[in-house]
């Protein structure tokens, strides 16, 4: 694969000059199928794959492409697969020249068509990766604060609670809550989540309303709620789980569509509780 790749890249190198707008268009949409092709069979080849990305944005501000009106699913397909490897390591930040041109590209689509599916979907996908820095931050600490409980087959005995004791501990429980709710992180999380949780509840909208509601937009909206969720003072983020809930029915009675192991435990776990 690294072979092919170093040939498109001198392909772009010798041939670019000469290449008339087409040309340069089809030459991109090669390239990034590479990248697609690579992300599906050797992710952890992306970082391989940044230059290549850089030529296709590169040439692609050379042309009309983006302002060509009818090539709105050609145009998607493209910038979601370089938003795809902008973000292939997403927890550690994304590739940010990547993922800012492909955000300015999504705005460049839905500003002409607000209810366009992939475009509310990529921005609001944007909007939930830019958070996952942020929500490992959050993990590695809570993770370091407290004991993985059951770990190694171990069994803890807990203690004979009165109804008085469990609720001091829930009002303790909640406080604790409330309090990390107002901390930096958190703070910082939900300015990345509301956004995307507005954008990819606009996206099942839309996709509902034009029958194209896939199961993994509904899932990545459910995870966007989540996230929102576990962010937020326990006095509003009810609605956010409520919601998270919903949307998972709804992907699992999507045919063909099986959630994750993690979805569908979370499903199990707390669906019966909104019932």
């Amino acid at each position: 694969m690294r072979d092919r790749l170093l040939q498109v890249v001198l392909f772009f190198l010798t041939v670019a000059k000469v290449m008339n707008e087409d040309q340069r268009i089809a030459v991109c949409k090669t390239s990034v199928s590479q990248i697609y092709e690579m992300l599906r069979r050797s992710p952890q080849q992306w970082r391989s794959f940044l230059t290549l990305a850089r030529s296709v944005m590169g040439h692609i501000d050379t042309t009309t492409f983006m302002q060509q009106a009818n090539r709105t699913a050609e145009q998607a397909w493209l910038v979601a697969g370089l938003q795809r490897l902008a973000y292939a390591d997403a927890d550690n930040g994304g590739v940010q020249d990547i993922a800012h041109w492909c955000s300015r590209q999504w705005l460049v689509i839905f500003h002409r068509d607000p209810n366009n599916v992939a475009a509310l979907r990529g921005i609001g996908q944007a909007w939930l990766w830019r958070a996952q820095p942020t929500l490992a931050r959050i993990h590695r600490q809570d993770g370091s604060g407290s004991s993985s409980g059951g770990s190694g087959g171990s069994q803890i005995s807990l203690p004979i609670l009165s109804n008085e004791q469990e609720s001091a501990l829930m009002a303790q429980q909640t406080a604790e809550a409330e309090r990390k709710a107002g901390t930096a992180d958190f703070v910082e999380a939900r300015g990345y989540l509301q956004p995307a949780t507005e954008y990819l509840e606009r996206a099942v909208a839309a996709a509902t309303a034009q029958q194209q509601l896939s199961g993994d937009l509904l899932a990545m909206a459910a995870e966007a709620y989540m996230s929102l969720g576990n962010t937020s003072s326990p006095r509003v983020n009810e609605q956010s789980f409520r919601r998270a809930i919903q949307l998972l029915r709804a992907a699992s009675a999507v045919p063909g569509y099986v959630l994750t192991r993690y979805l569908q435990q979370y499903l199990n776990d707390y669906g019966r509780l909104t019932e």
